[in-house]
């Protein structure tokens, strides 16, 4: 699946460690979109679900937690999820 992707976004998903946000990133778009865990607003909600109902086909989870990702990080994770 080829496309153009926000490598950036991406690299700074990898380095995120905060409980109360997950991270996918976005095929169609190309970006990296933050999801908040926890927020129990109509509007968190609603992403939420739009995420999970294009999960795997449009959206791709970004584990976080790496303090420094470099690029080959970033092309490690991309070539595990086929991008």
């Amino acid at each position: 699946m080829a496309g153009s992707y926000n490598r950036d976004q991406i690299r700074a998903a990898l380095a995120e460690t905060d409980p109360a946000y997950s991270f996918y990133l976005d095929l169609e778009s190309g970006q990296v979109v933050k999801v908040p865990d926890t927020e129990a607003t109509p509007e968190a909600e609603a992403l939420r679900n739009s995420v999970m109902d294009g999960y795997g086909d449009r959206f791709r989870y970004i584990p976080g937690g790496n303090p420094a990702p470099s690029d080959a990080d970033v092309q490690s994770w991309m070539d595990a999820e086929g991008l």
